[in-house]
């Protein structure tokens, strides 16, 4: 009877219960994340050449799919560098939030690659601790673009030549991007022309160069001859032929004429002055009588000869005449 009362009393116990309606129930929490860079490349593009903003953004949403508030966490990893977003987004059901992972590079950073990781983790459900791990993640690459910069320098800003002497001309280029290059050298075209005009013979034996970043500088050396001297030269205090000419060098990048838009070139000058000693006037004298006298010996030649042939037709007359 008393095992009967108990029965009785659980049955009318398990009635009385409520019953949650399928429709209202309540899933478990949960996050979506997505992100994404506008760069054309799909990755977040930073420049980092002088006066760059130093600065690549990712645009990410964040999304709740369940029927109650969320608060999730936000975490960025990024292999380094600094980066900026929020550090918590309240969103109630069904709602989603937009917002920016901006990451930062150092000026002059070496040409790389980094992976970001942002992710996104529930933290609180309906105001209490989720009961499970509830989070999404999106990975993404950090470009750290490639940028030129060179410098030129003149081994020597003058030099003072004979006439018709051979020399070297040197000069230094220094590779200031942020990865190796490859570098055009050569005259400029109005350095070149004027120069082969007044009368010089130039040869350039190396005209590419390739350069690792910020390293030692590469030499370029331009082998040239200077001119004859010209008689309507000047003539200087030391009674000498002389006059001065420019060399221009040029060098110019060409990852910069390939990926930047424009060609960045450098110039550098080293002043040439060439000379050559003015003939004495005994030397001119001396031609000049060297000219005279062999133009009267000719016509002492000439002079005897044609005596030599009067007075054979005379002797020739005379003898027919005795006939």
């Amino acid at each position: 009877m008393r095992l009967k009362a108990i029965l009785i009393c659980m049955i009318f116990s398990l009635t009385v219960l409520p019953i949650t309606p399928a429709d209202a129930q309540v899933g478990a929490p949960s996050v979506n994340l997505e992100c994404e860079s506008l760069d054309p490349s799909g990755a977040v593009e930073i420049e980092v050449y002088p006066g760059a903003d130093l600065t690549g953004i990712a645009y990410c949403t964040v999304s709740n799919p369940n029927s109650y508030q969320e608060k999730i966490d936000i975490q960025v990893s990024s292999d380094g560098l600094v980066t900026a977003h929020p550090g918590t987004i309240t969103l109630g059901p069904n709602a989603e939030e937009d917002f920016t992972v901006t990451v930062r590079a150092d000026q002059r950073m070496t040409m790389s690659s980094r992976n970001m990781m942002v992710r996104a983790t529930v933290t609180e459900a309906m105001n209490a601790p989720p009961p499970n791990i509830a989070e999404a993640e999106v990975s993404m690459i950090v470009s750290i673009l490639q940028f030129s910069g060179l410098q030129v320098v003149a081994s020597e800003a003058s030099l003072t030549l004979e006439s018709e002497f051979e020399q070297d001309v040197e000069f230094q280029v220094f590779n200031q991007g942020n990865w190796h290059d490859r570098f055009s050298i050569g005259l400029t075209k109005d350095s070149l022309q004027e120069l082969e005009y007044a009368g010089f013979s130039i040869s350039i034996p190396l005209v590419k160069i390739e350069i690792e970043s910020m390293s030692p500088p590469a030499n370029a050396r331009i082998v040239l001859k200077t001119p004859k001297v010209s008689e309507d030269w000047p003539i200087n205090s030391d009674g000498q032929h002389e006059k001065t000419f420019t060399l221009e060098f040029i060098a110019t990048s060409e990852f910069s004429c390939r990926s930047e838009g424009y060609c960045n070139s450098e110039t550098a000058y080293t002043t040439i002055t060439v000379y050559a000693e003015v003939s004495s006037p005994e030397e001119s004298d001396s031609k000049s009588g060297v000219i005279s006298n062999s133009m009267d010996n000719q016509l002492l030649v000439y002079g005897g000869g044609g005596a030599g042939v009067i007075l054979l037709l005379i002797l020739f007359v005379v003898m027919r005449k005795k006939k």
